[in-house]
């Protein structure tokens, strides 16, 4: 049933996107007549994968969700270096991120949505969030009149995808919009949460009520998916689980101040990502490593991602073309990317023996004496002679990320061996010698630093400093931005300064009078 119906959301995907896209009062007794029948609620559940590649409010074709979601989370870190300015033009057209990627690395933090990729995120969050929701409601009407065992089973799966989805668009999109969860989450703002479906404008809820909805979004998508191998490019079990551990930890308090029953739920819901019986993860090691970031429907190790290669169009992966070349292979040198690896990780890897420098790193072949990721150099289309197109995916989440999670939360509750024994698992993976005798702030640093050799380039770095109230600093700062080469552009304290949240976009405060801003 699944690939059925999968099959038939992909041959709807673009058509119910415009059912779903803006949705208001005025036309959602439409939305619910459309919501009625089984199929189409599988066609708009499709739909709302579909949203992560389609742009926000048709507005350009730079806002795509993934791309939006790695800018934030990555530029805004130190892993990553412009070894170039981007340019003003791209062909015949205005460059999208000749203002938005600087916006996000030096932190100005603009409320102009042709200037910052805020905007996209914030109207494709509030989309697929609304989405969602209407499509929750309509599969709970639906149950109820639903006879067919077979469609009652498929309706509880379609349920807990929308819960998935719902879920992370709100988890993100709080930790752009919102301070710390250590910060007075019951004070401090984050999105506004229309669970309800009403497409009215609504005040922004506290950053509390938003992770305890994601919460609750991930502990349904959990109760609801089944415990079989699924395709990882969909919602599903597994995913789920691993979502709570980071959940959990991002809620698990400073280092200084944790807060054991978080960090004992991050624990146990990290266990629950590898206690399925059906749906084994695993890390991968060995060979098998080298192909981390090719295929992610049958990967062992990916728990979700996003993927273009789903779409009839086979459209490349946008996050691609800010690390390598694309086009023809024989212009490579001369193909326009503006993003290689800083100085400041190339100083934490070991490169002789650590594995993911030997596999997920080369050399640039534009900027020499450089080095490239190629987290996003899989799935290369030859779409025709000598021209290339690179169909990889985003990770969102993966096991990993899941063993670092549990072992961060492990350290805070003061449980060392546990958390050197996660420690090692991932450092021995990658053909590291064992770490012994850790143990406090000493186990901790390692742990964070190796959370930074791993999930680099993964737009998870950023956040890693922000919840853990550490400075964020740049040794080496992008020379070719030369008006933004000071601290204040390359060093944030989550602490002491609030330019840790994006502020919300201009358009959206006109457009909606109850919405409070982000204050500096």
């Amino acid at each position: 049933m699944k690939k059925r119906y999968l099959l038939i959301g992909a041959l709807f995907l673009f058509a119910c996107n415009g059912r779903l896209d803006e949705m208001r009062p005025h036309n959602m007794a439409e939305a619910d007549s459309y919501l009625g029948s089984f199929n189409n609620i599988v066609n708009a559940t499709s739909g709302l994968y579909g949203q992560f590649l389609m742009q926000a409010g048709g507005y350009s074709e730079a806002h795509h969700y993934h791309g939006s979601y790695h800018v934030l989370g990555e530029f805004r870190g130190n892993n990553v270096i412009f070894a170039e300015a981007f340019p003003a033009q791209s062909g015949f057209m205005t460059s999208p991120d000749y203002l938005r990627a600087p916006d996000a690395h030096f932190f100005l933090n603009s409320d102009q949505k042709s200037q910052s990729y805020a905007w996209a995120l914030w109207a494709k969050s509030q989309q697929l969030i609304l989405g969602a929701s209407r499509n929750i409601i309509a599969i709970d009407k639906l149950y109820g009149e639903t006879v067919n065992p077979d469609e009652k089973r498929d309706l509880i799966r379609l349920k807990g995808e929308n819960a998935f989805l719902r879920g992370l668009m709100i988890f993100n999109a709080t930790n752009v919009f919102g301070r710390p969860f250590w910060d007075n989450p019951d004070v401090n703002l984050g999105i506004p949460l229309d669970v309800e479906a009403t497409a009215e404008m609504l005040p922004r809820n506290t950053v509390r009520e938003c992770f305890e909805q994601a919460v609750a979004d991930f502990r349904l998508a959990a109760s609801c998916l089944p415990d079989e191998r699924s395709d990882r490019t969909f919602a599903n079990k597994v995913a789920s689980f691993g979502m709570l551990s980071r959940v959990y930890l991002y809620m698990g308090g400073l280092p200084e101040s944790p807060d054991e029953e978080y960090n004992r739920l991050a624990v146990a819901y990290a266990d629950s990502t590898f206690s399925l019986v059906n749906d084994v993860v695993e890390v991968l090691r060995g060979e098998e490593l080298k192909d981390l970031y090719d295929n992610p429907k049958t990967n062992k190790e990916i728990l979700f991602a996003f993927f273009t290669g789903n779409f009839p169009s086979g459209v490349g992966n946008a996050v691609h073309n800010y690390y390598s070349w694309s086009g023809y292979e024989s212009e490579a040198s001369t193909s326009v990317y503006c993003c290689e690896i800083s100085h400041d990780y190339e100083k934490i890897m070991d490169k002789e023996n650590d594995l993911r420098w030997q596999y997920f790193t080369e050399p640039s072949v534009r900027h020499a004496g450089r080095f490239s990721t190629t987290k996003y150099n899989g799935g290369a289309d030859n779409i025709f002679a000598d021209y290339y197109s690179f169909i990889c995916p985003s990770v969102f989440i993966r096991a990993g990320e899941v063993v670092l999670n549990r072992a961060e939360a492990y350290a805070k509750l003061g449980e060392d061996t546990k958390a050197l024994r996660d420690l090692n698992e991932i450092r021995d993976r990658a053909g590291l010698e064992e770490l012994s005798g850790l143990s406090g702030d000493n186990l901790f640093e390692e742990i964070f630093t190796e959370r930074r050799r791993e999930l680099a380039f993964e737009a998870l770095t950023y956040y890693d400093y922000v919840r853990n109230g550490v400075t964020m600093k740049r040794e080496e700062v992008s020379v070719s931005y030369s008006n933004y080469t000071g601290a204040q552009y390359n060093e944030i304290d989550p602490k002491t300064s609030r330019r840790t949240v994006c502020l919300i976009p201009a358009e959206e405060l006109l457009l909606n009078d109850k919405l409070v801003q982000n204050d500096y």
